[in-house]
Protein backbone atom coordinates (compact mmCIF):
# COMPACT_ATOMS: atom_id res chain seq x y z
CA UNK A 1 0.00 0.00 0.00
CA UNK A 2 1.37 3.43 -0.81
CA UNK A 3 0.41 7.03 -0.11
CA UNK A 4 -1.99 6.57 2.79
CA UNK A 5 -3.15 10.17 2.72
CA UNK A 6 0.24 11.40 3.88
CA UNK A 7 2.61 12.60 1.17
CA UNK A 8 5.60 11.80 3.39
CA UNK A 9 4.77 8.10 3.53
CA UNK A 10 6.82 6.16 1.01
CA UNK A 11 5.46 2.62 1.52
CA UNK A 12 3.68 0.26 3.90
CA UNK A 13 3.98 -3.53 3.81
CA UNK A 14 2.37 -5.90 6.37
CA UNK A 15 2.42 -9.71 6.32
CA UNK A 16 1.20 -12.38 8.71
CA UNK A 17 1.92 -16.06 9.33
CA UNK A 18 0.75 -18.27 12.21
CA UNK A 19 -0.39 -15.44 14.53
CA UNK A 20 2.90 -13.59 14.03
CA UNK A 21 2.82 -10.44 11.92
CA UNK A 22 5.52 -8.23 10.51
CA UNK A 23 5.27 -4.84 8.88
CA UNK A 24 7.49 -2.18 7.44
CA UNK A 25 6.85 1.51 6.97
CA UNK A 26 9.24 3.74 5.06
CA UNK A 27 8.75 7.46 5.71
CA UNK A 28 10.44 10.66 4.60
CA UNK A 29 11.25 11.89 8.09
CA UNK A 30 14.38 11.81 10.25
CA UNK A 31 14.60 9.05 12.87
CA UNK A 32 14.54 11.63 15.67
CA UNK A 33 10.99 12.65 14.67
CA UNK A 34 9.53 9.14 14.92
CA UNK A 35 9.29 8.67 18.73
CA UNK A 36 7.20 11.83 19.06
CA UNK A 37 4.97 10.72 16.20
CA UNK A 38 4.44 7.36 17.95
CA UNK A 39 3.38 9.11 21.16
CA UNK A 40 0.86 11.24 19.24
CA UNK A 41 -0.35 8.22 17.27
CA UNK A 42 -0.99 6.31 20.50
CA UNK A 43 -3.76 8.78 21.30
CA UNK A 44 -5.55 7.63 18.12
CA UNK A 45 -5.35 3.95 19.12
CA UNK A 46 -7.79 3.36 21.99
CA UNK A 47 -7.55 -0.45 21.77
CA UNK A 48 -3.79 -0.37 22.35
CA UNK A 49 -1.65 0.79 25.24
CA UNK A 50 1.71 2.42 24.61
CA UNK A 51 3.99 0.75 27.15
CA UNK A 52 7.26 2.47 26.23
CA UNK A 53 8.97 4.79 23.76
CA UNK A 54 12.71 5.09 23.29
CA UNK A 55 14.85 6.74 20.62
CA UNK A 56 15.20 3.47 18.66
CA UNK A 57 11.92 1.63 19.43
CA UNK A 58 8.43 1.69 20.91
CA UNK A 59 6.21 -0.99 22.42
CA UNK A 60 2.43 -1.43 22.53
CA UNK A 61 0.24 -3.95 24.32
CA UNK A 62 -3.13 -5.06 22.98
CA UNK A 63 -5.60 -6.45 25.50
CA UNK A 64 -7.62 -9.62 25.26
CA UNK A 65 -10.96 -9.53 23.41
CA UNK A 66 -13.42 -12.13 22.22
CA UNK A 67 -11.42 -12.25 18.95
CA UNK A 68 -7.90 -12.36 20.36
CA UNK A 69 -5.80 -13.42 23.35
CA UNK A 70 -3.95 -10.11 23.12
CA UNK A 71 -0.67 -9.15 21.49
CA UNK A 72 2.62 -7.35 21.98
CA UNK A 73 3.68 -4.94 19.25
CA UNK A 74 7.24 -3.64 18.87
CA UNK A 75 8.23 -0.85 16.50
CA UNK A 76 11.93 -0.40 15.65
CA UNK A 77 13.23 2.79 14.03
CA UNK A 78 16.12 2.51 11.57
CA UNK A 79 17.51 5.56 9.77
CA UNK A 80 18.01 4.90 6.06
CA UNK A 81 19.57 8.30 5.43
CA UNK A 82 19.31 11.79 6.94
CA UNK A 83 15.70 12.29 5.82
CA UNK A 84 14.27 8.76 5.57
CA UNK A 85 13.42 6.27 8.32
CA UNK A 86 12.34 2.64 8.19
CA UNK A 87 9.87 1.61 10.91
CA UNK A 88 9.86 -2.17 11.39
CA UNK A 89 6.88 -3.57 13.30
CA UNK A 90 6.33 -7.02 14.77
CA UNK A 91 3.29 -8.44 16.50
CA UNK A 92 3.42 -11.54 18.67
CA UNK A 93 0.53 -13.03 20.62
CA UNK A 94 0.47 -12.45 24.37
CA UNK A 95 -0.16 -16.18 24.78
CA UNK A 96 2.90 -17.81 23.14
CA UNK A 97 1.06 -21.03 22.19
CA UNK A 98 -1.44 -19.16 19.99
CA UNK A 99 -1.40 -20.69 16.51
CA UNK A 100 -3.82 -18.39 14.69
CA UNK A 101 -5.13 -14.89 15.27
CA UNK A 102 -7.60 -14.75 12.37
CA UNK A 103 -5.87 -11.72 10.89
CA UNK A 104 -5.93 -9.60 14.06
CA UNK A 105 -2.16 -9.08 14.19
CA UNK A 106 -2.00 -7.93 10.60
CA UNK A 107 -4.92 -5.54 11.13
CA UNK A 108 -3.37 -4.14 14.32
CA UNK A 109 0.01 -3.53 12.67
CA UNK A 110 -1.67 -1.81 9.75
CA UNK A 111 -3.59 0.38 12.20
CA UNK A 112 -0.45 1.30 14.21
CA UNK A 113 1.71 2.01 11.17
CA UNK A 114 -1.04 4.06 9.52
CA UNK A 115 -1.48 6.14 12.68
CA UNK A 116 2.28 6.75 12.92
CA UNK A 117 2.45 7.71 9.25
CA UNK A 118 -0.41 10.17 9.71
CA UNK A 119 1.51 11.91 12.51
CA UNK A 120 4.71 12.41 10.51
Amino acid sequence: MTNMGNSKTVSLNVTSKRARSRGELLVSAPAAAVPGAVERAALRLPKMTLTGVWQDRAEFAVGMTWKSYGANIVLSFEPVDAGTTRVLATSTPAVPTTLTDWGQGKAQLTEVLSAVAAEL
